[in-house]
């Protein structure tokens, strides 16, 4: 396992203008949270299998809340986000171990007979698992068709992940005009469909894939991590949730709100 990328890009937040300490402690730490407006962060660097740093610093919420609970790294609960996609990785990495994934053929192999997937610009270029993992797929953001695909509560369990990515990239504005494996550019539905991919060679669905190959083996059960906010539905007091500073997206996700009268988001403008 790797030091938490997190502590690293708060440790390099204005490090100029604060003294840091060896080892860290929250004093030192908190003033470069504040720095990113951040209300709080569970930090831990690991070294092999020893834990050599767990600090909870910070609360659940910004100042403006009250009261404020506060952060502690062995049950405050973070939705992960994008750190999900490391996941994917380490499943992608499971099955090309079992001799069931090539990284370098055409995922066009692993995928339904009536889905084909390719690069609506450069149709003879293959598409291939390493070019979805290192986000070099050529596939783009079209940001007006994903905000169709966040749903409230645990309702994308009612979706098809390979039908999702079919209506995605069938849309021409969701790719780039540049050649598969030519140019990094972030994918989310890059990694969608190597989790797509992962779930056709497995057999399983992503998500018990994920709880029986990767989190049960590290003693992780549903209650403790799991992509269903029911999982937590008798431990939401230890949820962190969603906060915005920056008030140019305030807007933008107000309507996102809306629509899919997601409750539990909250938004904190300048």
């Amino acid at each position: 396992m790797q030091i938490f990328w997190l502590f690293i890009i708060i440790t390099l937040i204005k490090a100029e203008d604060h003294q840091f300490k060896y080892p860290p402690t929250k004093p030192s730490i908190q003033p470069f949270l504040d720095d990113a407006y951040i209300p709080g962060a569970a930090i831990m660097v690991v070294k092999s299998n020893e834990v050599i740093y767990e600090e909870g610093i910070g609360y659940h919420s910004p100042p403006i809340s009250e009261p404020r609970q506060p952060i502690d790294p062995l049950t405050s609960i973070f939705v992960l986000g994008s750190i999900s996609k490391t996941f994917i990785v380490v499943a992608a990495m499971q099955m090309v171990e079992l001799n069931r994934l090539n990284l370098d053929t055409d995922i066009n192999e692993y995928l339904p007979s009536l889905m084909k997937i390719f690069h609506p610009q450069y149709p003879n270029i293959s598409i291939t698992t390493r070019h979805l993992l290192t986000h070099t797929s050529g596939i783009g953001t079209n940001f007006e068709e994903e905000l169709t695909h966040y749903l409230p509560g645990d309702s994308f369990t009612q979706t098809n992940l390979g039908n999702v990515i079919q209506k995605y990239l069938s849309n021409e504005k969701s790719w780039l005009p540049i050649p598969p494996g030519n140019k990094t550019f972030y994918s989310n539905m890059g990694a969608c469909l190597a989790a797509f991919i992962v779930e056709r060679v497995a057999g399983a669905s992503f998500e018990h894939y994920v709880q029986d190959k990767i989190l049960k083996p590290l003693d992780i059960d549903e209650k403790k991590g799991g992509y269903r906010l029911s999982n937590f539905q008798d431990n939401k007091k230890n949820l962190v949730d969603h906060y915005i500073f920056n008030a140019s997206w305030l807007e933008v996700y107000e309507k996102l709100a809306q629509q899919l009268n997601a409750s539990r988001v909250k938004f904190l403008a300048t």
